[in-house]
Protein backbone atom coordinates (compact mmCIF):
# COMPACT_ATOMS: atom_id res chain seq x y z
CA UNK A 1 0.00 0.00 0.00
CA UNK A 2 1.07 3.85 -0.86
CA UNK A 3 2.31 5.86 1.47
CA UNK A 4 -0.09 8.79 2.77
CA UNK A 5 -0.18 11.53 0.14
CA UNK A 6 -0.47 15.20 0.55
CA UNK A 7 -3.43 17.00 -1.09
CA UNK A 8 -1.99 19.58 -3.82
CA UNK A 9 0.66 20.99 -1.32
CA UNK A 10 -1.07 20.68 1.93
CA UNK A 11 0.39 19.61 5.21
CA UNK A 12 -2.31 17.52 6.06
CA UNK A 13 -2.01 13.35 4.53
CA UNK A 14 -4.39 12.28 2.47
CA UNK A 15 -4.70 8.15 1.26
CA UNK A 16 -4.80 7.62 -1.94
CA UNK A 17 -7.81 5.15 -1.67
CA UNK A 18 -9.44 8.51 0.29
CA UNK A 19 -8.10 11.09 -2.14
CA UNK A 20 -9.93 9.02 -5.02
CA UNK A 21 -12.99 8.71 -3.47
CA UNK A 22 -13.15 12.36 -2.14
CA UNK A 23 -12.43 12.89 -6.22
CA UNK A 24 -15.16 11.10 -7.59
CA UNK A 25 -17.84 12.15 -5.01
CA UNK A 26 -16.77 15.88 -6.45
CA UNK A 27 -17.24 15.12 -9.83
CA UNK A 28 -20.47 13.22 -9.40
CA UNK A 29 -21.96 16.40 -8.02
CA UNK A 30 -20.79 18.24 -10.42
CA UNK A 31 -22.18 15.72 -13.06
CA UNK A 32 -25.35 16.49 -11.63
CA UNK A 33 -24.91 20.20 -11.61
CA UNK A 34 -24.10 20.47 -15.41
CA UNK A 35 -26.88 17.38 -16.12
CA UNK A 36 -29.48 20.30 -14.09
CA UNK A 37 -28.49 22.71 -16.77
CA UNK A 38 -28.79 21.27 -19.72
CA UNK A 39 -31.78 19.20 -18.87
CA UNK A 40 -33.15 22.74 -18.09
CA UNK A 41 -31.67 24.17 -21.47
CA UNK A 42 -33.56 20.84 -23.25
CA UNK A 43 -36.47 21.59 -21.36
CA UNK A 44 -36.90 25.29 -22.78
CA UNK A 45 -35.89 24.16 -26.23
CA UNK A 46 -38.30 21.17 -26.57
CA UNK A 47 -41.08 23.90 -25.32
CA UNK A 48 -40.06 26.17 -28.01
CA UNK A 49 -42.67 26.26 -31.22
CA UNK A 50 -39.35 26.16 -33.64
CA UNK A 51 -35.80 25.48 -32.27
CA UNK A 52 -33.52 28.09 -32.74
CA UNK A 53 -36.05 30.65 -32.80
CA UNK A 54 -36.70 32.66 -35.83
CA UNK A 55 -34.40 35.78 -36.29
CA UNK A 56 -31.74 34.04 -33.69
CA UNK A 57 -28.12 34.58 -34.68
CA UNK A 58 -26.34 31.17 -34.93
CA UNK A 59 -23.68 30.22 -32.71
CA UNK A 60 -20.06 30.15 -33.12
CA UNK A 61 -19.79 26.60 -34.42
CA UNK A 62 -16.11 26.65 -36.12
CA UNK A 63 -15.38 28.75 -32.61
CA UNK A 64 -16.54 25.91 -30.44
CA UNK A 65 -15.39 23.16 -32.60
CA UNK A 66 -11.93 24.98 -31.74
CA UNK A 67 -12.45 24.83 -27.79
CA UNK A 68 -13.60 21.24 -28.25
CA UNK A 69 -10.30 20.57 -30.27
CA UNK A 70 -8.26 22.70 -27.81
CA UNK A 71 -9.95 20.39 -24.68
CA UNK A 72 -9.32 16.62 -26.57
CA UNK A 73 -5.35 18.28 -26.76
CA UNK A 74 -5.33 19.10 -23.05
CA UNK A 75 -6.66 15.72 -22.06
CA UNK A 76 -4.23 13.73 -24.39
CA UNK A 77 -1.39 16.00 -22.61
CA UNK A 78 -2.43 14.98 -19.25
CA UNK A 79 -2.52 11.46 -20.48
CA UNK A 80 0.77 11.70 -21.65
CA UNK A 81 2.04 13.12 -18.65
CA UNK A 82 0.51 10.73 -16.66
CA UNK A 83 2.40 7.86 -18.96
CA UNK A 84 5.74 9.62 -18.48
CA UNK A 85 5.02 10.04 -15.02
CA UNK A 86 4.41 6.24 -14.70
CA UNK A 87 7.60 5.65 -16.49
CA UNK A 88 9.55 8.01 -14.27
CA UNK A 89 10.50 10.00 -17.47
CA UNK A 90 10.47 13.79 -15.48
CA UNK A 91 11.12 15.67 -18.30
CA UNK A 92 8.26 14.42 -20.80
CA UNK A 93 6.44 14.27 -17.62
CA UNK A 94 6.69 17.95 -17.07
CA UNK A 95 6.55 19.38 -20.64
CA UNK A 96 3.15 17.65 -21.17
CA UNK A 97 1.70 18.64 -17.79
CA UNK A 98 3.02 22.22 -18.44
CA UNK A 99 1.11 22.20 -22.13
CA UNK A 100 -1.88 21.45 -20.18
CA UNK A 101 -1.61 23.87 -18.17
CA UNK A 102 -0.85 26.02 -21.62
CA UNK A 103 -4.23 24.45 -23.42
CA UNK A 104 -6.88 25.64 -20.61
CA UNK A 105 -5.77 29.13 -20.88
CA UNK A 106 -6.10 29.20 -24.68
CA UNK A 107 -9.44 27.17 -23.90
CA UNK A 108 -10.70 29.97 -22.03
CA UNK A 109 -9.36 32.73 -24.75
CA UNK A 110 -10.74 30.51 -27.39
CA UNK A 111 -14.09 30.84 -25.24
CA UNK A 112 -14.05 34.67 -25.18
CA UNK A 113 -13.59 35.04 -28.20
CA UNK A 114 -17.05 32.72 -29.10
CA UNK A 115 -18.88 34.91 -26.95
CA UNK A 116 -17.67 38.39 -28.45
CA UNK A 117 -18.20 36.81 -31.78
CA UNK A 118 -21.86 36.50 -30.34
CA UNK A 119 -21.94 39.67 -28.29
CA UNK A 120 -20.90 41.63 -31.68
CA UNK A 121 -23.51 39.76 -33.41
CA UNK A 122 -25.92 41.40 -31.20
CA UNK A 123 -27.03 37.69 -29.89
CA UNK A 124 -27.08 38.33 -25.97
CA UNK A 125 -28.62 36.49 -22.91
CA UNK A 126 -31.72 39.06 -23.52
CA UNK A 127 -31.90 38.29 -27.21
CA UNK A 128 -33.08 34.66 -27.69
CA UNK A 129 -33.26 31.59 -25.41
CA UNK A 130 -30.72 30.14 -27.85
CA UNK A 131 -28.15 32.77 -26.94
CA UNK A 132 -29.28 32.50 -22.82
CA UNK A 133 -29.08 28.87 -23.05
CA UNK A 134 -25.45 29.58 -25.19
CA UNK A 135 -24.33 31.63 -22.47
CA UNK A 136 -25.35 29.80 -18.93
CA UNK A 137 -24.13 27.19 -20.39
CA UNK A 138 -20.50 27.48 -21.53
CA UNK A 139 -20.64 30.33 -18.64
CA UNK A 140 -21.39 27.67 -15.91
CA UNK A 141 -18.03 25.23 -17.99
CA UNK A 142 -15.90 28.31 -18.12
CA UNK A 143 -16.04 28.74 -14.23
CA UNK A 144 -14.74 25.48 -13.63
CA UNK A 145 -12.46 25.60 -16.12
CA UNK A 146 -10.82 28.81 -14.06
CA UNK A 147 -11.57 27.10 -10.93
CA UNK A 148 -9.44 24.25 -12.68
CA UNK A 149 -6.65 26.08 -12.99
CA UNK A 150 -4.64 26.95 -9.85
CA UNK A 151 -4.64 23.05 -8.68
CA UNK A 152 -3.06 22.35 -12.34
CA UNK A 153 -0.83 25.15 -12.01
CA UNK A 154 0.30 24.06 -8.44
CA UNK A 155 0.93 20.32 -10.07
CA UNK A 156 3.01 21.80 -12.43
CA UNK A 157 4.63 23.75 -9.90
CA UNK A 158 5.09 20.84 -7.76
CA UNK A 159 6.60 18.40 -10.69
CA UNK A 160 9.18 21.33 -11.42
CA UNK A 161 10.13 20.85 -7.95
CA UNK A 162 10.41 17.29 -8.45
CA UNK A 163 7.68 16.37 -6.03
CA UNK A 164 5.92 13.28 -8.20
CA UNK A 165 7.64 10.31 -9.31
CA UNK A 166 5.94 6.65 -9.94
CA UNK A 167 5.19 5.88 -6.38
CA UNK A 168 3.77 9.43 -6.00
CA UNK A 169 1.69 10.79 -8.39
CA UNK A 170 -1.67 10.77 -7.13
CA UNK A 171 -2.38 14.50 -6.93
CA UNK A 172 -1.38 14.35 -10.79
CA UNK A 173 -4.08 11.74 -11.24
CA UNK A 174 -6.59 13.56 -9.47
CA UNK A 175 -6.32 16.92 -11.05
CA UNK A 176 -6.08 14.69 -14.78
CA UNK A 177 -9.67 13.21 -13.65
CA UNK A 178 -10.77 16.61 -13.03
CA UNK A 179 -9.95 17.83 -16.49
CA UNK A 180 -11.19 14.62 -18.45
CA UNK A 181 -14.69 15.18 -16.82
CA UNK A 182 -14.37 18.97 -18.08
CA UNK A 183 -13.46 17.55 -21.28
CA UNK A 184 -16.33 15.13 -21.26
CA UNK A 185 -19.03 17.96 -19.90
CA UNK A 186 -17.55 20.05 -22.56
CA UNK A 187 -18.61 17.44 -25.29
CA UNK A 188 -22.20 17.15 -23.85
CA UNK A 189 -22.67 21.01 -23.52
CA UNK A 190 -21.87 21.42 -26.94
CA UNK A 191 -23.76 18.25 -28.39
CA UNK A 192 -27.04 19.78 -26.70
CA UNK A 193 -26.38 23.50 -28.15
CA UNK A 194 -25.94 22.67 -31.50
CA UNK A 195 -28.41 20.00 -32.15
Amino acid sequence: MDEPRTFFGSSEPVSAEAGLLGMRLFLAALGMLFAAAVVGFLVVRLRAPAWPPSGTHGLPILGLWFATAILAALSFALSRAERALLADRQHPFRRALTAALALAVVFLVAQAVNWWEMIAAGAVPRSSMLAFGFFVLTALHALHVIGGLPPLAATVARARAGRYDASRRHGVHWVAMYWHFLGAAWIALFAVLAL
